[in-house]
């Protein structure tokens, strides 16, 4: 028998999930093109934005022994990386796009529906200090930003 999936990549899949359910309308600014857990090509951008996925850096399991069973504790950051596009008005969509992304997430965490981050049960919590908005250097109309989100796991072994 296959060993169960890692609680990390179970997260890191529910991430990518959500992102993929935003719909424009009466919550959400706008509908991503694309939303993946690897590499997407910025030009992609302009059909809509593009969140990518990423496990960060971390700080580890801790080890907990508890009676009958061990319990690891783990804290380690997911980094969801988007791409925009606008001609008129960058910064207002890049702005749209970041309280796209904040919603959807913190929704979930606090939702207790079958497969969500709060059914999960894990903590989920944006890192504010890493969000921030890169505008590129090209003649296109591009942005980036990186949203860290801190996840804090426990996991029975």
């Amino acid at each position: 028998m296959a060993p169960s999936e890692p609680l990390r990549l179970t997260v890191l899949k529910r991430f990518e999930t959500v992102l993929n359910a935003i719909t424009a309308g009466d919550n959400y600014f706008y509908t991503p093109h694309k939303v993946d857990k690897h590499p997407i090509s910025y030009e992609l951008a302009k059909y809509g934005p593009l969140y990518q996925v990423f496990s960060g850096d971390e700080a580890g399991p801790v080890d907990q022994v508890g009676v009958g069973h061990r319990v690891q504790d783990e804290t380690f950051y997911v980094r969801v990386q988007g791409i925009v596009y606008d001609r008129t008005d960058l910064t207002t969509k890049l702005e749209k796009c970041l309280a796209d992304v904040r919603k959807a997430v913190n929704d979930d965490a606090v939702s207790a529906a079958s497969g969500s981050l709060g059914a999960l049960t894990v903590q989920v919590r944006m890192d504010e200090s890493a969000e921030m908005g890169y505008f590129s250097d090209t003649e296109d109309d591009f942005a980036l930003f990186n949203q860290r989100w801190r996840v804090h796991i426990t996991e029975a072994y």
